[in-house]
């Protein structure tokens, strides 16, 4: 019999449409799955179970009843730095501990309004801008391999949706974190168009960079979610209006036809050899869906990742400068950042402001004739755990976000939507690919990642669980 925490939401809802399952059996199998791999990868921060029992059981008596939401019972995380009215929201920090918030998240309010059962607060990297190892609630693992990281700072995320802990989770990208854990855990994860998904509650990094958006285990749950929580908010200026049609009516577009750019330079001119081996084959996989690929020059855009990070650097410091008087409590790599925040000028952080539109167009000129461009999702394989980590590129060693944010940050910066999706196996851990589409073009990134994952298996595996006691 199939353990329903390894169905995704969109298997759930159907299961529970048939009535071959319900709310609170899914929970169950959930808080079992939690049980039996938290003390190994530490995801969880806050545990729900009661709430989301007597939740579930709610959901229960509407599919009974005929008047079941989008979500209805289906159980989902929310990354630490997202508000719960009455449920501590810690920022993964010391200096939040005990913070309890008085009102929900915008994003948080609607996933629970859809029906979505709250299961658990994940866990991050302090202030979605630490270390991968938490001063406070310790590292979070990567259900791969317990040695690796799950990479940040949406790490409890994840980690959680990856081993079945929730089929849905909630992840914020700043620099890339959503994407970097979603391709280091083997799951699916959009960042989407700046402003589609409302930061009202969420706690900030940088304003011009931020994003929130779903983590799941397929193409066809991260737009099911996406149709829940984006939309205008008038508490958000950023966020855009509500979409004509759902994103989930794009899953299952035939994708024949398009052309898809591809950027041989920068964006994939350094990866560990291994690495590009496997996207090789997965572009291959991609072709194999009738898809073109042009090849495109995008010649600056090693400049617009240095003016993304230039910009938060900058607004990190302005949305943290309270926190500098307690930096000996934070964490090791996080105080380091937010100390090597003063460095960039005013005149660095303004200049990094005007080349934005710079490198919009750049990208524009680039995918003119294109439906979308596609990148590696990961430059190398996540690294093992450690205060400082690097990450390996065969030749050398480098900083890990160095390699990490390589393919993320620039699409922060231009606000591009951009979609991960889990492309094979290296080594015994996941391989990824990203899709980067137009501004408010998600559909077409939900149309290639759902082809390409209907004619692949790759986000069927999983990682081993730990053995029964």
């Amino acid at each position: 019999m199939t353990d329903l925490a390894d169905l995704t939401a969109t298997e759930l809802l159907a299961a529970f449409a048939a009535g071959t399952a319900t709310p609170s059996e899914a929970v169950a199998a959930c808080l079992a799955r939690i049980e039996a791999t938290d003390p190994g990868l530490n995801s969880i921060i806050t545990l729900l179970a009661d709430s989301a029992r007597v939740k579930a059981a709610e959901s229960d008596a509407r599919w009974r009843e005929g008047t079941a939401r989008p979500l209805e019972g289906v159980p989902y995380g929310l990354k630490d730095i997202v508000a719960t009215a009455g449920i501590r929201t810690t920022g993964g920090s010391a200096l939040y501990r005990d913070h309890v918030p008085e009102t929900d998240a915008v994003l948080a309010a609607r996933l629970a309004d859809a029906g979505g059962v709250p299961l658990a607060k994940l866990a991050t990297f302090e202030f979605a801008c630490g270390g991968a190892v938490n001063k406070t609630f310790g590292p979070t693992r990567n259900p791969w391999d317990p040695r690796r990281t799950t990479g940040g700072s949406s790490s409890g995320s994840g980690a959680a949706v990856a081993a079945g802990q929730v089929p849905l989770a909630i992840g914020t990208d700043t620099g890339g974190s959503i994407r970097i854990p979603s391709a280091f855990c083997g799951i699916t994860g959009l960042k989407a168009t700046y402003g589609r998904v409302p930061r009202h509650g969420v706690m900030g990094l940088s304003w011009t960079m931020d994003h929130a958006g779903p983590m799941t285990r397929s193409v066809a749950d991260a737009a099911l979610m996406l149709d829940v929580i984006a939309g205008p908010d008038p508490l958000d200026p950023t966020a855009l209006p509500a979409q004509d049609s759902p994103f989930s009516a794009a899953v299952g577009r035939d994708v024949s036809g398009l052309r898809v750019a591809r950027d041989r330079a920068f964006l994939e001119g350094d990866l560990h050899p291994a690495v590009a081996e496997a996207y090789e084959s997965a572009l291959g996989e991609l072709t194999g869906l009738g898809v073109e690929l042009v090849d495109v020059e995008l010649p600056t855009f090693d400049l617009a990742a240095v003016a993304g990070w230039w910009i938060i650097y900058a607004e990190m410091l302005s949305l943290h400068e309270d926190h500098v008087s307690g930096i000996e409590d934070r964490d090791e790599m996080g105080a380091s950042l937010l100390g090597a925040a003063p460095f960039v000028s005013a005149a660095d952080y303004l200049r990094a402001l005007r080349l934005r539109p710079v490198f919009q167009r750049e990208l524009e000129a680039a995918m003119a004739g294109c439906a979308a461009l596609v990148t590696p999702g990961l430059s190398a394989l996540p690294p093992f755990i450690a205060s400082e980590m690097t990450s390996d590129l065969g030749n050398r060693e480098v900083p890990w976000l160095d390699a990490a944010c390589r393919t993320s940050v620039p699409f922060n910066l231009t606000g591009s939507p951009a979609l991960v999706v889990p492309s094979g196996e290296i080594g015994g851990l996941p391989g990824s690919l990203q899709f980067v589409g137009r501004p408010r073009d998600e559909a077409t990134l939900f149309a290639l990642g759902g082809a390409y994952q209907a004619a692949t298996t790759h986000h069927l595996r999983r990682p081993a669980l730990p053995a029964a006691a």
